[in-house]
């Protein structure tokens, strides 16, 4: 297939543009496939939106435009895939392109990584809503992160125009065999928030669980921090509990792959989430999990009492309580997760990109 796939690659680095980088890469190896990098800010600014009609802004706009312009018009695809945001305003970041897929007649597919694309459509006033609507039914497919999305996404589009694709897992993160083994020897009190520290991610609910629990635990913090009121709050708990608390920043391959490995509970609080694609690195690494799977689309891969326990998200009792309940059966857990990832391996999900885009070209 000849594809055309957009969307943003990292940095920042975060679910979405680690998804695209696998989706693109793995696409890349057995397909003719041109990668537009949609991302115009490189910086990590958390949820802050940069000002709309700054010049600035509108010079990188331009600039993108017009080096997009030769592979987006004077080039045919079989296919267009882009991975695109779920509110108004990212979505129409990428209407020149759905534009020029629409005029030259090639299907688009738009691959959205947030549970609340429905929430925020019908939000909008009518124009605006309208507008979000010919851009997505005019797609060939919507591809969803789960079932509970796409349930959702049924009052936008008819069923057979929605398709669903679990997020993958990076292979290098596995672990082998003997390594795993290894993990069921710990000491069961290694907690990792592994995340980009921000309030939407429940970084303030994860340090006030961690201060109401026993002293044997100790809590891993990696990730970008999404502003001043953040980084002081971190700095005080490092400070205050030294040797239990630790900031690792941001980590990726070996270091990520580390973190993961001597850890025993990761914590996601998450307040909005699509899916968690951390959720399943940490079913590869020997991890239990405590999450909310109430949030978003969560809940299609983690199952409470199966994959570790769930809590309340807003709620750092909850939290804590979660957190000492799912070490008593930690090694049920990791031996579950271990099982579990297999659905999720890199491999599993290329295939269920390619058959969607193969169906569509």
């Amino acid at each position: 297939m000849k594809i055309l796939t957009i969307g943003p690659l990292p940095p920042p680095l975060h679910g979405q543009s680690a998804a695209d980088r696998m989706a693109f890469d793995g696409l890349a190896r057995t397909e003719r496939v041109t990668v537009i990098d949609s991302a115009i800010d490189k910086g990590f600014a958390g949820n802050k939106m940069p000002p709309l009609w700054s010049p600035g802004r509108l010079v990188d706009i331009v600039r993108i435009l017009f080096r997009d312009f030769a592979p987006v018009w004077l080039r045919g695809y079989d296919v267009v895939y882009m991975s695109v945001g779920s509110s108004f305003r990212t979505l129409m970041r990428f209407f020149p392109y759905i534009i020029a897929a629409r005029i030259k007649g090639e299907p688009y597919v738009l691959h959205i990584h947030s549970a609340r694309l429905y929430h925020n459509y019908a939000a909008l006033p009518r124009f605006k809503r309208r507008l979000m609507g010919w851009c997505l039914k005019g797609a060939a497919s919507v591809v969803v992160l789960g079932g509970t999305i796409a349930r959702t996404v049924e009052r936008i589009l008819p069923p057979q125009r929605i398709r669903v694709c679990a997020n993958g897992i990076d292979d290098s993160l596995r672990l082998s065999d003997d390594e795993f083994a290894a993990t069921l020897d710990s000491d069961g009190a290694g907690i990792l928030f592994l995340s980009n520290l921000m309030e939407a991610k429940g970084i303030f609910q994860m340090l006030d669980a961690f201060e109401s629990l026993a002293d044997r635990y100790r809590l891993t913090l990696a990730g970008a921090i999404e502003s001043d009121t953040v980084r002081e709050r971190v700095e005080r708990m490092c400070a205050g509990y030294p040797g239990r608390v630790v900031y690792k920043g941001v980590v990726t391959g070996d270091d990520k792959r580390n973190a993961l490995k001597n850890s025993d509970i990761l914590v996601l609080p998450s307040h909005d989430e699509g899916q968690g694609i951390v959720i399943l690195e940490a079913y590869a690494t020997g991890c239990a999990v405590v999450t909310d799977p109430s949030v978003g689309g969560i809940g299609d891969i983690f199952g409470d009492g199966v994959n570790g326990v769930a809590c309340d998200h807003a709620d750092p009792q909850s939290i804590a309580d979660s957190i000492a309940r799912v070490a008593q059966k930690l090694t049920f857990y990791k031996e579950s997760n271990r099982r579990a990832s297999e659905s999720y391996s890199e491999a599993a999900f290329l295939a269920r990109i390619k058959n969607i885009l193969e169906e569509i070209a």
